[in-house]
């Protein structure tokens, strides 16, 4: 009887596992293959992207799909097509990397929008405009919990961009 349960155990433990990492890789995408992968295997992994965004004019690829992981997740991945409907690319966009190839004056909301995804929330700005900000770790081999802002003018072109410490990431320190 011991000798049973312990096999329905061990049998209930390797589902869940499986499930786990059939889970994460549904998450990220990472069982895509560039070149190979089309739009309907994307679309059955990982769901229906948040939204849909042509390519800027002169890239690689056609059109991003994005997939932010959570409301305030530190993750957001945009999967790239080609002409033809195949995979280009999976990016993982919340970096400081990415949000450095953003042109101040130059770049717009949807410029942005395109670039990092949506943001994690919108404050206003007493010039009329307002500043997204995103979490987000320091790197993609650099898990550190940062913060990535963008401000807007009222015309909507990006004025300033950078990053800073997440307050989530700090500790207190006990009252003297």
């Amino acid at each position: 009887m011991l000798e049973s349960l312990g096999r329905l155990t061990n049998a209930i433990c390797t589902l869940v596992a499986l499930c786990a990492l059939s889970g994460c890789a549904s998450y990220s995408g990472s069982s895509l293959q560039v070149g190979a992968s089309g739009k309907a295997e994307t679309r059955a992994l990982m769901g229906e992207p948040a939204a849909i965004h042509p390519a800027p004019s002169g890239a690689a690829y056609t059109e991003s799909w994005e997939y932010p992981r959570g409301p305030l997740g530190r993750q957001t991945f945009m999967v790239r097509f080609g002409r033809a409907g195949n995979l280009v690319a999976v990016d993982q966009v919340l970096t400081v990397e990415t949000a450095g190839r953003i042109r101040i004056g130059q770049d717009t909301r949807d410029d942005v929008r395109r670039l990092l995804g949506r943001p994690g929330m919108v404050f206003p700005v007493r010039s009329g405009g307002e500043a997204w900000d995103y979490a987000a770790y320091a790197s993609k081999s650099d898990s550190r919990k940062i913060r990535l802002s963008v401000s807007f003018d009222s015309r909507g072109f990006a004025t300033a961009a950078g990053e800073s410490h997440d307050p989530d990431s700090f500790t207190t320190s006990p009252s003297l």
